[in-house]
């Protein structure tokens, strides 16, 4: 199934019209293999409901910051469409203060702690192949979300 069949089956299951709902692209989680799909599932299963993205990484990459209300077609790592999710909230927060009840909302660590490790080694990577320098003081992009569709 294509992107535009399964957005059209969205609209139609959720009695949308294509005028009224707004289209932002494609999503994926993860680029490949085994990490990407268990990000995958834990959006389907609504445990993963954030987003977290080092502020630069936008600037660098000429990308527009999120708005609450845009609307994405999740795919998996084969670019299979296989959910809609809508962005409730977007916070842009230091690192060094991004809370534990916002950090639960990434449906992977058991402690601040541990998903502060996670994230610091990823944003790490980012900085690296982006061009910045990672410090617990860089402005990260908070997206909150929500699952409204997913495939049966």
């Amino acid at each position: 199934m294509t992107v535009l069949q399964f957005w059209n089956e969205y609209l139609a299951k959720t009695g949308q019209k294509p005028q009224d709902a707004v289209y932002n692209g494609e999503l994926c989680f993860e680029d490949s293999g085994w990490t990407g799909q268990s990000q995958l599932n834990l959006v389907l299963g609504e445990k993963k409901t954030a987003i977290f993205t080092p502020f630069p990484s936008f600037e660098i990459n000429r990308e527009k910051l999120p708005v609450a209300g845009e609307v994405y077609v999740v795919e998996d790592t084969q670019e299979n469409p296989c959910a809609v999710i809508r962005v409730k909230d977007v916070k842009i927060i230091p690192f060094s203060q991004i809370s534990w009840e916002l950090a639960q909302q990434d449906g992977e660590d058991e402690t601040l702690e541990a998903w502060q490790e996670k994230e610091r080694d990823f944003f790490e990577e980012e900085a690296d192949l982006c061009g910045f320098d990672f410090d617990e003081e860089m402005s990260v992009v908070c997206e909150i979300f929500e699952l409204v569709y997913k495939k049966n």
